[in-house]
């Protein structure tokens, strides 16, 4: 058995008060009766060798006969208590009464009791008296020790919980409540009808019961599930709040008082630096008002509009004090420094019913001349209060009036440009009739009359025909500038292969190429290079650069060489002739331009072939880079895109070429014709060169 706690007071006195007639009564007993013993020492051997011995016990009844049930009482005396299983025909027990009880010692349902018991009143009757007061067996928090219920059996109790369950069975009504970890059960039966169930009281509530606690019966851990009988209406009663929801309510308050306090700090302690910056920011923008270079007005809209502050700028420039009047005191109204003073009444309203406006104005200054100036009019807050900032507009106006006449001219020159663009279009269209046709016509009589004449006079006829077709491919070349230059060269995208294009260009030089004992190859990584370029300007790109290495190279080869690369095309043309020097290098491009000029140039040519070759790479979205060295050879690369930019989308942004100039001292390799381009790269996978001369 568990060790049971120190009793209180009123239980020793409870004994004291009944010992001297229990005493009396056994002795007036005889020699038979049994020993009054103590309620503890009787059920320490309730299920030992002493159950079912005759045993006697006295103390006070804490619940009469038909409380609990017809035939039983329970007594409890200052050591614990224990349930009366009277005798049939015994005389009713009252609540209050001190008792001796003899009967047979057992455990029913798990709670010891006195079977067959015989009771007498010992003494004068107690009902009157308060049965004895209940022993508190207090909730503990939840995962805490569990509480010794079985050291209470027999005894008022008193405990606290939260109700679970209410439900009537089994002829009686059943308040299940938590108490801790411990579920018990306070039972009240039908037939006490003065307890009325347990009105007042719903599930989740937290209540305190107190009633006479019994074991319901064994279980397989030695402790049975419990219940209460209450004893009168109040017994069970709701409570509120637990004590721990007590506690936990008494934290959270403190809590807040703590969250309150520190609240209340950091509020004090913003406040003080909220006023801080606010002074702060009063003077910043009491200094930003008189550092301002413009004009700056308070204005009261209130009084018509009357200067009650200005600035250092608007003091010089309408002769004003700080407060906004003159220096002789007289206040001054905006109507007062306009010229138009019904022209500032209505730049007033208007800021006063939208809030803000901004308009011109021209003001009068110390001298009354009067100066033009933008004001932008702001309310400063609810009510009359307005900012205005005045700017000086006059030599804007001045830039205004300059900028109109700048561009009427701009505007005049450009109707001119058109005009000579039409001019210049009748005459491209123009040279090509009527020189074209001539020169056609003198071509193809110096084939016939190359044909006609005897055999010593044919190199006048090949003069004749060389000459009218160097001056047709002039023409040819003026005109295709001329197109590009004025964006109207019909450059139609189409799907090509490039490796067929590019050999059949070359192909038409060969013979060129022969005559001055050149050698002349093409060299390619694939096999097809499919792109999407306009196939006439492609042929132009390639006969171009082909035609102007073959032309300065007196000796060694000319080498062609396909690249592709992801996304590109990349076309190469080395020679090995006089190369190019640096300082022309700027000017390659440029229509018209060659190295050697005048009467003592060593090469024909009109200077139109590169032009044109670097227009069309960049309508064709590519980039077009040389390296070259006088006396060593040149280099041409050109890199295309696999497919035409959209002529509608923006040009790309260039991208810068390497500089690669050949490899000997003084300068980098150019890269070589047979392998990869710089960039993009490429795949290192030739064909056979097929040889052309």
């Amino acid at each position: 058995m568990p060790t049971r706690p120190r009793r209180p007071l009123w239980t020793v006195a409870l004994l004291l008060a009944s010992a001297a007639p229990l005493s009396a009564w056994a002795q007036a007993g005889g020699a038979g009766a049994p020993a009054v013993e103590s309620v503890r020492a009787v059920r320490a051997g309730a299920e030992g060798e002493r159950a079912g011995a005759t045993v006697a016990v006295a103390g006070r009844v804490t619940a009469g006969s038909g409380l609990v049930a017809p035939d039983e009482v329970f007594v409890q005396d200052a050591t614990g208590g224990l349930r009366l299983a009277l005798a049939p025909g015994s005389a009713p027990v009252a609540t209050g009464d001190s008792v001796r009880a003899v009967g047979r010692l057992q455990v029913r349902h798990g709670t010891t009791e006195l079977a067959d018991a015989r009771v007498e009143t010992v003494g004068p009757p107690a009902r009157a008296a308060a049965p004895p007061r209940p022993v508190p067996v207090r909730e503990l928090a939840r995962g805490g020790r569990r509480l010794d219920f079985e050291a209470r059996e027999g005894e008022v109790v008193e405990l606290e919980g939260r109700a679970v369950q209410i439900d009537q069975a089994d002829g009686a009504h059943r308040l299940v409540v938590l108490s801790g970890v411990d579920l018990v059960s306070a039972v009240v039966p039908d037939h006490r009808t003065e307890l009325a169930g347990f009105a007042g009281v719903d599930a989740g509530d937290y209540v305190r019961v107190r009633g006479v606690l019994v074991q319901d019966g064994p279980a397989a851990d030695g402790r049975g599930a419990y219940r209460v009988y209450p004893l009168a209406a109040s017994d069970v009663q709701r409570r509120g709040l637990s004590p721990a929801e007590y506690t936990w309510g008494a934290v959270a308050v403190g809590g807040l008082l703590v969250v309150a306090l520190l609240w209340a700090v950091a509020l004090r302690t913003q406040v003080r630096r909220r006023t801080a910056a606010l002074r702060a920011s009063e003077a910043r923008y009491g200094h930003l008002f008189e550092a301002a270079a413009d004009p700056v007005l308070v204005l009261d809209t209130g009084r018509g509009g009357e200067v009650t502050a200005a600035n250092q700028a608007a003091q010089r420039a309408f002769g004003l004090a700080a407060d906004g009047a003159r220096p002789d005191g007289r206040e001054v109204r905006l109507a007062d420094l306009a010229l138009d003073e019904q022209e500032a009444r209505f730049h007033l309203a208007d800021a006063d019913k939208n809030g803000s406006v901004s308009g011109v104005l021209e003001l009068r200054g110390p001298g009354g001349a009067a100066v033009p100036f933008e004001i932008a009019t702001r309310r400063l807050r609810d009510g009359s209060a307005f900012v205005s900032v005045a700017r000086d507009v006059e030599e804007r106006r001045a830039y205004e009036h300059g900028l109109l006449r700048a561009i009427q001219a701009a505007e005049e020159a450009r109707e001119q440009a058109e005009k000579t663009a039409q001019l210049r279009a009748s005459i491209l269209a123009n040279m090509s009739h009527e020189i074209r046709t001539p020169l056609t016509a003198i071509i193809g009589f110096a084939d016939i009359l190359r044909d006609e004449v005897p055999e010593d006079l044919w190199e006048y006829a090949d003069t004749v025909h060389a000459g009218g077709e160097r001056l047709l491919n002039t023409l040819n070349d003026v005109l295709d500038l001329a197109r590009l230059d004025a964006e109207r060269a019909p450059v139609a995208p189409e799907a090509v292969d490039v490796v067929p294009v590019v050999e059949g260009a070359v192909r038409l030089l060969a013979p060129l190429a022969q005559r001055k004992g050149l050698g002349l190859h093409v060299q390619s990584d694939v096999r097809a290079l499919p792109a999407h370029h306009s196939r006439t300007a492609l042929e132009r790109i390639v006969t171009n650069l082909v035609g102007n290495a073959v032309k300065f190279t007196d000796h060694g080869e000319v080498r062609v060489s396909l690249h592709a690369a992801e996304g590109y095309v990349v076309v190469r043309v080395r020679d090995t002739g006089v190369g190019i020097s640096d300082a022309f290098l700027p000017d390659l491009y440029e229509a018209f331009k060659q190295e050697s000029d005048g009467h003592t140039r060593s090469h024909e040519g009109t200077g139109l072939g590169l032009a044109i070759t670097k227009r069309l790479v960049d309508v064709m979205g590519g980039e077009i880079r040389v390296w070259s060295r006088k006396d060593e050879g040149t280099l041409f690369e050109v890199v295309l895109p696999e497919r035409a930019p959209d002529p509608a989308a923006p040009p790309p942004a260039p991208s810068a070429a390497p500089a690669a100039p050949f490899s000997d001292a003084g300068g980098a390799a150019a890269p070589d014709s047979d392998s990869a381009p710089p960039r993009p790269p490429t795949v290192e996978r030739a064909e056979n060169d097929p040889a052309l001369s």
